[in-house]
């Protein structure tokens, strides 16, 4: 779908994303023009019904032409799983629209108290990625009521005008995302934009959606770090062949070593990689065939998905040390991949914090 020109144009617009904090009006017209935020919504709402291993595709060459850029397509086609837990009242209104885009968080920040036809919302929530251009916000809340959903969780959808952004996104990757902090104040909420991801109803439907949502989520942004590695590689080869060919011939040696690094490292990444799809292919298949994914396919796609971003930050920041001053100036292409890589491998779904997974050589 994002062919090598496109790619090229992309990049072209990279470093000026960078600067702005946001991706540019003419990527953002490409993505709408191409339906890259609806890849997991029906046809009835505008999207285009994509397979899971084809939308990770998607996403990994979105990302291989920039990381914010492939980092806001994944999370805005994403967030299409929620057209199977809003109200079809919620959905049919906001979801049809060209623009549509979701931003917010899920992190249980907000409170919402009941009224007669809804909720008041107050809340705070950090990382609300593409915020800039959202035309819908979403954000979990904790209910206080004096009946049985006092203290429940549950998401709530606002409009732009209910969310004030404060531009706070000082990451130093993946600066172009524009995940700023939101706040809310004594929003009126209606009661069908509250919803709940555990329970979803299904008017809207899409195999995506049956599909158990965590490790969806995880191989979602696998994909991404997965295309933001194959950039690096493919700059830091042409880096040190352009090197080679016009260096000193004393430092060849080095830069011959350097190259020997980056094939070795690339090598185990791209097994991680294989891997990684080989698994989400076999749990996507069963789950086509109608079959109920077991824990163990399950936890299989969440481990790959972890240990792909292992192999692809590892082999990094060994070959990293070998690139010479290039690397730390933070204009250079190679300086914001590396930077984008690192804070996309950040995400809490890519890291192996109870030790679970074993070191990438030993797959």
């Amino acid at each position: 779908m994002i062919g090598q020109n496109t790619i090229a144009e992309i990049r072209e617009h990279s470093a000026m994303m960078e600067e702005s904090g946001r991706l540019t009006e003419k990527m953002l017209e490409y993505i709408y023009d191409e339906g890259l935020f609806k890849l997991f919504l029906p046809e009835a709402l505008g999207g285009s019904t994509t397979p899971l291993p084809e939308a990770l595709q998607t996403f990994e060459t979105a990302a291989y032409a920039d990381g914010s850029f492939g980092w806001l397509v994944q999370i805005g086609s994403g967030a299409g799983f929620f057209a199977a837990t809003l109200s079809p009242k919620a959905v049919k209104e906001f979801f049809t629209a060209r623009d549509f885009f979701i931003a917010g968080s899920d992190r249980p920040l907000g409170t919402a108290r009941k009224t007669g036809s809804g909720y008041i919302i107050n809340g705070t929530w950090p990382y609300a990625s593409g915020a800039l251009h959202a035309n819908l916000f979403t954000a979990t809340c904790r209910v206080a009521s004096e009946d049985e959903d006092d203290g429940a969780l549950y998401a709530f959808a606002f409009t732009p005008e209910q969310v004030s952004i404060e531009e706070d996104w000082n990451a130093f990757g993946m600066k172009a995302t524009g995940s700023h902090t939101i706040h809310v104040s004594e929003a009126v909420v209606p009661a069908h934009r509250r919803f709940d991801v555990a329970a979803p109803h299904f008017y809207y439907d899409h195999p995506a959606y049956h599909y158990p949502f965590l490790p969806f989520a995880s191989a979602n942004i696998a994909a991404t770090v997965i295309g933001v590695a194959r950039h690096f590689y493919e700059a830091a080869r042409k880096h040190i062949e352009s090197k080679l060919a016009s260096g000193r011939e004393a430092d060849a040696r080095r830069h011959h070593h350097t190259l020997d690094i980056l094939d070795a490292n690339e090598s185990s990444f791209m097994q991680a990689r294989r891997s990684y799809y080989d698994v989400v292919e076999t749990s996507w298949q069963a789950h086509m065939d109608g079959k109920v994914l077991d824990d163990e396919i399950l936890d299989a796609v969440s481990d790959h998905s972890k240990i792909v971003a292992h192999a692809a930050v590892s082999g990094i920041q060994q070959l990293y040390r070998h690139l010479g001053m290039d690397m730390i100036m933070e204009d250079s292409p190679l300086n914001r991949i590396y930077r984008d890589l690192l804070t996309a491998s950040q995400h809490g779904l890519l890291i192996d914090s109870e030790g679970q997974i074993e070191e990438i050589n030993t797959i």
